[in-house]
């Protein structure tokens, strides 16, 4: 057998008797196709709007855990506006404010305790990193007995600081007084303020913003300050919340 003869006999594949070939269609391939990328497409979209839910849950938690950490800071300061312990004397004006647009105020709150003087500033401004939200980059800032503002809660886009005076009122002649007489309108800016001495409660708008982007499908329509029908101007797809908290100061009421 020649080397040609050997080769085409090693190469023959003999197919038994009965036993026929067959193979996938072109018709039934593309089915099979179509088929596992519509699973695929529904598995990619169960994941985006798993992913959706997630960052939107995350973000409403941040705003409010947020919120509440400011909320409680400004309350627990502002309620001791003016506390003053025997024989101390309190040096200047217990509780002040300057700004005057919506996301601009700040509020000055100062008293004595066992320490010694004791002065706070709460202020919005620039925050110290950048975020994925534009309007995120500003920051509630702390200034503690004038050691310069430094960042106390981020995502805080806006506050607006109202004041309500009171007058108080010796019915009885005692020297004591016995009740406050509110001067009305109550709650005013600080621009409309002429006696600070007579502040004896302060609302506190917060207007926070969430940290990431793309968190809602639209634009929100949100209303700030949240128990006016001023809608906040919105142009983006970050997620806010208005928070709305009144405090009496403690050392001005009887």
């Amino acid at each position: 057998m020649n080397d040609n003869n050997w080769y085409q006999s090693r190469c023959v594949i003999e197919i038994p008797a009965g036993i026929s070939q067959s193979g996938f269609t072109l018709v039934e391939v593309l089915v099979s196709l179509a088929l596992g990328l519509f699973l695929i497409g529904g598995a990619i979209q169960l994941f985006v709007q798993s992913k959706q839910t997630y960052r939107l849950q995350d973000s409403l938690s941040r705003i409010q855990e947020n919120g509440r950490l400011a909320m409680e800071s400004m309350v627990t300061d502002i309620r001791m506006a003016g506390y003053v312990p025997p024989s101390a004397v309190l040096p200047g004006i217990a509780i002040s404010g300057n700004g005057t647009s919506n996301q601009n105020n700040d509020v000055t709150v100062k008293w004595v305790d066992e320490s010694g003087y004791q002065s706070r500033v709460y202020a919005v401004g620039t925050g110290t990193s950048a975020q994925e939200c534009a309007k995120a980059r500003t920051s509630l800032r702390l200034n503690r007995n004038s050691g310069g503002l430094q960042e106390l809660v981020e995502g805080v886009e806006a506050i607006r600081i109202l004041y309500g005076s009171c007058t108080a009122v010796d019915a009885n002649g005692d020297g004591v007084n016995d009740r406050m007489i509110v001067i009305s309108p109550f709650y005013q800016p600080a621009t409309n303020i002429t006696d600070w001495n007579s502040v004896c409660s302060v609302r506190v708008h917060l207007l926070m913003v969430s940290l990431a982007d793309n968190v809602v499908k639209q634009p929100q329509t949100i209303y700030f300050p949240a128990d006016t029908n001023n809608i906040w101007s919105v142009n983006d797809r970050c997620l806010r919340q208005a928070f709305t908290f009144t405090i009496q100061i403690r050392n001005k009421v009887p």
